[in-house]
């Protein structure tokens, strides 16, 4: 009843994505980031996008809080990132604060078992979307094309997206 005289407002994103990946799997990530940016997604890159003169640590959770999706490149040089491991938490904890546990999308590029994934991860797999790397050609839906087209669906699945309540309020 009393949620009547409120009107919904939509959060707005300056990006639709944060890549979070490791230094080392820059060549990759930087044609990744080519791809996805020319289906017409706004992503956030450290490398672009991060304030000169700001920590690296506000300009991750900037970087979180302004984007509608966080994607995680897993590599094993991802795996042993100490700054991996921070944008994880952070993720996981403006996740569970803002009640969007949807927001993360997981790229496994190399062939790494769940029980090699970080515990932040492992605790949040049945919320997270998680998309393969095609590794074996031989199979016949594990191309680079389908691997886009995945993207491209999960990062079009959550462009509704959350929404706030105001009372009387207009946007």
């Amino acid at each position: 009843m009393k949620m009547r005289n409120y009107k919904k407002l939509r959060q707005q994103y300056a990006f639709d994505a944060f890549i979070s990946y490791s230094q080392a799997d820059s060549e990759w990530v930087k044609d990744f980031y080519d791809i996805v940016n020319s289906m017409g997604f706004e992503l956030c890159l450290d490398a672009k996008d991060f304030i000169a003169g700001n920590s690296i640590a506000e300009n991750v959770i900037n970087a979180i809080d302004s984007s509608r999706n966080v994607i995680f490149i897993i590599t094993p040089n991802f795996l042993k990132s100490t700054w991996g491991s921070y944008e994880m938490e952070m993720t996981r904890m403006h996740a569970f604060q803002k009640g969007r546990e949807d927001m993360v999308i997981v790229v496994v590029k190399d062939e790494i078992n769940i029980t090699d994934m970080p515990e932040i991860l492992r605790r949040m797999w049945s919320k997270i979307t998680c998309i393969q790397w095609p590794n074996d050609d031989n199979l016949p839906y594990n191309t680079e094309e389908i691997f886009y087209e995945k993207i491209k669906m999960s990062l079009k699945k959550n462009e509704e997206s959350t929404l706030l309540y105001s009372k009387n309020s207009v946007v």
